[in-house]
């Protein structure tokens, strides 16, 4: 009778502490989620980065309205989760920037929002699945591949002295620059995307801005210059920017931006 107690008692105490493990926050991240996934459907282009310190960088390109791009920056959370058998994993987001608050994960914030979202994943594709009435039911899914990254595309950073300066440049011939300064929120923070042209031979890149939200900051604010042109260097994962705005023999900007995953 003792013993019957005894195991009846144990089975209770792992049950709950299996219970509990599965309401606690998942503090190992998966590696299989961390990278940049690229979403690209019919006029609109989105890129999901997820971070190994659980940062994340949601960028949204549309391209019949510009206007209605953004860009978030934030942490996340996961938590293991059994609404679902073959989404085990649900993920929270906790933007700190956003350049437009009435698009992106920020959105899932507001008060009358109930969604979840549960993620599903292979090696090269990562789905956000969204239960938008929290009635464990699937609403919508966003599916990305991951970026592929070869000679200057890619996606490239620096927070040497801003919190975030990132440029993103896709095979398809669109660029994304990114910045983001607290401290100097109104000079210094501000995105542009637009289409970009590399010539090989001469290790020259040209940017053309079809979206800008701070003149003030980003390639844009060369176009005055007539010979604007980028010289390239690959070394190793990082790609240098360097630039002679008179054509002087000089150079007047030089950059250094790193690969990242």
């Amino acid at each position: 009778m003792c013993s019957r107690v005894f195991w009846m008692m144990l089975v209770g105490v792992t049950l709950l502490m299996l219970i509990s493990f599965k309401a606690q926050p998942s503090n190992h991240l998966p590696e299989y989620i961390i990278g940049n996934w690229l979403s690209q459907q019919a006029g609109h282009i989105e890129l999901l980065q997820i971070n190994e310190d659980q940062s994340y960088l949601q960028i949204g390109l549309d391209l019949n309205e510009p206007s209605n791009s953004f860009a978030e920056w934030g942490s996340f959370a996961l938590s293991n989760t059994t609404a679902f058998v073959d989404m085990p994993i649900s993920i929270s987001f906790n933007p700190t920037f956003s350049n437009n608050p009435s698009k992106g994960f920020i959105t899932l914030l507001t008060k009358h929002n109930h969604s979840h979202v549960y993620l599903n994943n292979d090696a090269s594709r990562l789905q956000l699945n969204m239960d938008k009435q929290a009635d464990n039911s699937i609403d919508n899914i966003v599916e990305y591949e991951q970026l592929r990254s070869r000679d200057i595309e890619g996606y490239w950073y620096n927070q040497e002295y801003d919190d975030l300066y990132a440029v993103l440049m896709l095979d398809n011939g669109l660029y994304v620059q990114l910045q983001i300064n607290f401290d100097h929120d109104d000079e210094l923070t501000g995105m542009e995307w637009g289409q970009y042209q590399h010539q090989s031979d001469s290790e020259e890149v040209y940017f053309q801005a079809q979206y800008d939200d701070n003149n003030q900051t980003g390639f844009s604010r060369y176009g005055e210059i007539a010979s604007a042109a980028f010289n390239v260097k690959l070394h190793d994962d990082q790609l240098i920017f360097l630039l002679d705005n008179n054509e002087d023999g000089v150079i007047d900007t030089f950059s250094r931006l790193m690969r990242k995953n």
